[in-house]
């Protein structure tokens, strides 16, 4: 990974290609929780981004009226 802040979209890229690295059959057995551990932690911040934009543009669209 690198020293970049992690927004949504490298989440999204770094999730793509770990499936592909568990879908390759050069995967080793040693790798599966590592990757694994890895999606889960992605895919919490991606729930957790998804989540807290859509309460801002809820508090948004209140405004509007």
């Amino acid at each position: 990974m690198s020293n970049q802040p992690l927004t949504y979209t490298s989440a999204m890229q770094e999730l793509e290609a770990i499936v592909e690295q568990l879908q390759s059959p050069q995967c080793e057995v040693d790798q599966l929780c590592d990757l694994t551990r890895r999606s889960v932690e992605l895919l919490k911040f991606c729930r957790q981004k998804l989540t807290s934009t859509d309460e801002e543009l809820a508090k948004l669209l209140e405004n509007i009226d």
